[in-house]
């Protein structure tokens, strides 16, 4: 007769699920930690109860998988993928300038720089204006301009604002951000299939506290998809409309010429004659100055002086 304890029967593994790209960020990768220790628990306790309605860290768990499975099957973005671009392989550029430029009326070459913007489809951000006839100090007027225009009129613009007079310095730069483009929008669209993700998830929550777990988390994933949606529209902007910065100024009015001396005689009496007159001058000057100091010391010598004389005529009649 044999001894031997029949073997146990062995229980059929659990079915586990497939792996998953999870992107792990904290609130999820702590409950779906939590989750694994709770399941291991009820593993090793044998608990044969029927199926309990899925966790908070069960259903982030599967958003986290499905929102990474769709971000997979996504095309790719594409760098020649440009936002607002219609022909394909177009770069995205940013283009910028600046001119300065000297012009006989400030005002009127403003106005025809504004003119020049609207007219190509843009418009002036900004304007600013000083100096010009009743402005203290006589100073030459200056204008200041902002314009926004469309990045494929940008030369036929700047090279209008040039004709508006003579322009003495010109600037301009651009910064090809094609990759900065494909880049956003691919973590756009990633974003928005994470987002998507969580809400599909979101119905099958039953606790209180996988709710609310569930709601944080896609409370700070459309904040980074604004973020990138932000990013995304000043690109588009910056990439659509060129900017160019214009300095405008009068020219400086023209020294008097002053007249050539005559000589000889004439020359000598004249030279004579404004000699005397700027010594006049110079003399009125300094009796004008002197005056008040002369009247105040009358008032103050003349009191004295009739005083001391009357106390010396008192001793002698006595």
């Amino acid at each position: 007769m044999s001894d031997a304890t029949p073997a146990p029967t062995p229980t059929a593994p659990r079915p586990r699920r497939a792996p998953r790209a999870l992107a792990a960020a904290g609130l999820v990768a702590a409950l779906l930690a939590l989750a694994a220790c709770t399941g291991a628990a009820n593993e090793q306790g044998g608990d044969g109860g029927g199926g309990s309605a899925a966790s908070g860290a069960d259903l982030a768990y599967d958003a986290e998988g499905d929102a990474a499975a769709a971000a997979d099957a996504a095309p790719t973005a594409d760098p020649a993928r440009v936002v607002g671009a219609d022909l394909p392989g177009e770069r995205a550029v940013v283009t910028t300038g600046g001119v300065q430029v000297l012009v006989d009326d400030v005002r009127a070459a403003a106005d025809a720089a504004a003119v020049l913007a609207t007219g190509s489809g843009g418009l002036v951000a900004e304007s600013s204006s000083s100096g010009g006839a009743g402005e203290p100090g006589g100073e030459p007027a200056t204008a200041t301009l902002t314009l926004r225009v469309p990045s494929d009129r940008f030369a036929e613009v700047l090279a209008g604002v040039e004709g508006l007079g003579e322009a003495t310095s010109r600037t301009t730069s651009s910064t090809d951000v094609t990759a900065e483009v494909a880049d956003v929008a691919s973590r756009v669209d990633s974003a928005e299939a994470v987002l998507a993700g969580f809400r599909a998830r979101l119905p099958e929550a039953t606790d209180v506290e996988d709710v609310i777990a569930l709601e944080r988390e896609l409370a700070a994933r459309q904040a980074d998809l604004e973020a990138l949606q932000a990013r995304q529209r000043v690109l588009a902007d910056q990439t659509s409309l060129a900017t160019l910065d214009v300095a405008l100024a009068e020219e400086a009015a023209a020294l008097p010429v002053e007249p050539v001396a005559a000589g000889g005689f004439t020359g000598g009496l004249g030279a004579g004659w404004d000699a005397l007159v700027a010594v006049v001058r110079v003399a009125a000057v300094v009796v004008g100055a002197a005056l008040p100091f002369a009247a105040v010391a009358a008032l103050v010598v003349v009191p004295l002086v009739v005083l001391r004389r009357r106390r010396g005529a008192r001793p002698s009649e006595a």
